[in-house]
């Protein structure tokens, strides 16, 4: 440290209001003493903050840039060259170059570096969990100890597919003329993008059973395909499929004839152990129950999980890409590119690569890398707890700051602060920096995912083909999109659109006038229902009106009657009985005799319409 730092730091240890000596703490830590009290007084700076002061970013902002790449690493998310860039010129409120971030880089060399990524898949980052992960390992190990197994039974099986022309990145020697002339600017390589499947299995005790390869092509295996597989000397499974790929039937295969064939009886009555992904081939019903039966424990990794977990993947895969790439480049430099690269040639650059890869140590990082022999989690699990450690006179500041760069916040602090060595006011000066930071960064992620929001409002929620008109078909469907036919869809698109769109509100405008006439009608409908209930109840008030008018005539009628009967009873009874005027005859009394009817003439026509002609004896 600095001495006069160290003394500026016994003056502040002292208690408030203590006396002291410039001249004696200047003499004990061999310093200058006008030196030293116009540091303490802040009036001077040491010549490492006068530097810091012509950066565009003071350290304790360079520090939360660094926390927060970290916190982007970690998300998956590291950023570029040109993202640090933008994120120094939001914190510095000033444009900074691509040499500030060359020197940002270097004087955090130690928390920060650059490599070439590859980019991981959106479902292996999400699944990239270390409580999964801890969850898989802790059922895997009490699964080995439960069925006994050790390492010479542990085995991982996974497949990998080979373009057998195609050779991955590599560096080469160029030469400087060929490259300012652009005569070659790319290494040649032969094409060929025929697929071949191969499935590996290797041991935890460091063993790798023999390779199977599955071929593409649909009329079986050909013999110049294998014509450099000598059975003495290669240990080798081949077939084919239609895609190069495995199926169902091919998996369940390779179990029987290579799996269970190559280790049943190094195994003896054991259990043994293999590890593998989810693949469909590989879980199917008479796969699983063969293991069954066979005193096989299948162990299947949780899904997108084998870039971390599997043995296979992790550490073997790679370099037999490279040797592959190595071998298949070595084939055309030989060949000077003359002769093609075919199926027929695949198997003998395969072998050199697989004989240099499947080596004992090799296997053996493999297990021990993935924790999954000998046991150990905390291999995997170890990058999951890893967070960087921040010194003890740093803040844990989340709250926002007020946007301005950090040179005009240090002339603020200056006027406002009078003692600036204070430990408080530094204290304070790292926390109005971080606030500052957070801000500018939040802004920055604010105004970034504004414009994603706004671009993902703007675009179409359903994807809509492309289709061409008629007459702009070429060679069976084939068709170049240049920019003008693009805008004439688009526009052709947005009529289409439009006129969707009027149609739409026509129908809905029709709907409501139907909708309305109905309700009209309804309303008409009720309207002369109440009439009419109206109606009836006044007939039923004039008929019953009228009835009680009936039988109250009735009813005098009826009175009238019986008074009437009453008076002319009343009459008769007072009146004596009459005489008769005659005597009734005693002669009985004649009827007269029934005559019967004469009968009527018969008929004149027959029953088929014909004349009857009455003979003339009965007429």
């Amino acid at each position: 440290m600095d001495p006069i730092q160290e003394a500026i730091e016994d003056i502040e240890s002292r208690e408030n209001g203590a006396s002291f000596s410039y001249r004696k703490v200047a003499r004990k830590f061999n310093i200058n003493r006008t030196t030293l009290s116009r540091r303490h007084q802040g009036l001077t700076r040491s010549n490492a903050a006068m530097a810091e002061a012509q950066q565009l970013l003071n350290p304790q902002q360079e520090l939360e840039l660094v926390s927060y790449i970290e916190k982007c690493t970690r998300r998956g998310l590291p950023p570029t060259r040109e993202m640090v860039q933008n994120f120094g010129s939001a914190v510095a409120q000033w444009e900074v170059s691509e040499s500030w971030v060359t020197r940002f880089l270097h004087r955090h060399s130690d928390k920060l570096t650059t490599k070439l990524s590859a980019g991981i898949n959106r479902d292996r980052h999400k699944a990239d969990d270390g409580g999964k992960y801890k969850s898989c390992f802790d059922l895997l190990h009490v699964k080995i100890k439960q069925y006994g197994i050790n390492e010479r039974n542990t085995y991982n099986m996974d497949e990998k597919g080979f373009f057998v022309g195609r050779a991955t990145r590599s560096k080469r020697v160029f030469s400087k003329a060929s490259l300012a002339q652009k005569e070659r600017t790319a290494a040649l390589q032969d094409g060929n993008r025929e697929w071949v499947t191969l499935l590996a299995c290797v041991c935890a005790s460091g063993e790798a059973l023999p390779p199977a390869l599955i071929y593409q092509g649909t009329a079986g295996i050909q013999s110049s395909w294998v014509d450099d597989l000598m059975d003495e000397q290669h240990q080798v499974f081949v077939s084919h499929s239609p895609t190069g790929w495995s199926n169902n039937e091919l998996g369940l295969t390779w179990l029987q004839q290579v799996f269970d064939r190559y280790t049943k009886a190094k195994a003896r009555i054991h259990w043994r152990l293999l590890i593998l992904d989810g693949h469909g081939s590989h879980v199917t019903r008479e796969f699983i129950e063969f293991c069954d039966a066979n005193r096989i424990l299948l162990a299947i990794f949780p899904p997108h999980s084998t870039h971390s977990l599997q043995p296979l993947d992790v550490v073997l895969f790679s370099p037999l890409s490279r040797n592959y790439t190595t071998e298949l480049n070595r084939s055309l430099q030989r060949s000077q590119g003359i002769t093609r690269i075919t199926k027929r040639d695949f198997f003998r650059i395969f072998w050199a690569a697989w004989s240099s890869t499947m080596r004992r140590d090799i296997i053996l990082k493999s297990f021990q890398a993935t924790g999954v022999w000998p046991m150990d989690a905390d291999v995997v699990l170890k990058r999951f707890n890893t967070r960087s450690q921040r010194h003890a006179h740093d803040l844990e500041i989340g709250e926002q700051g007020d946007g301005d760069s950090w040179i005009r916040m240090r002339k603020i602090f200056d006027a406002a602060v009078a003692n600036k060595a204070k430990v408080e006011a530094k204290r304070l000066s790292q926390s109005i920096h971080s606030l500052q930071v957070n801000n500018a960064i939040l802004h920055d992620q604010n105004e970034g995912l504004r414009h994603e929001l706004n671009l993902t409002k703007k675009r179409p929620k359903q994807r809509t083909t492309i289709n061409t008109r008629e007459g702009d078909e070429w060679h069976g469907g084939a068709v170049f999109w240049s920019p003008t036919s693009l805008r004439t869809w688009r526009s052709r698109k947005a009529a289409e659109q439009d006129e969707a769109e009027q149609l739409q509100l026509q129908k809905t405008h029709d709907r409501e006038m139907k909708a309305a006439a109905t309700a009209y009608r309804k309303q008409q409908q009720e309207e002369a229902k109440v009439a009419r209930q109206h109606a009836a109840e006044e007939r039923r008030e004039a008929k019953k009106a009228h009835a009680a008018e009936l039988a109250a005539e009735r009813a005098l009628k009826k009175q009238q009657r019986d008074a009437a009967t009453a008076a002319k009873s009343r009459d008769t009874l007072n009146n004596s009985k009459r005489k008769a005027s005659h005597k009734a005859s005693q002669n009985p009394t004649k009827r007269r005799r029934i005559v019967a009817a004469a009968a009527s003439p018969p008929p004149k026509i027959s029953a088929r319409g014909r004349n009857i002609k009455t003979p003339a004896r009965y007429k």
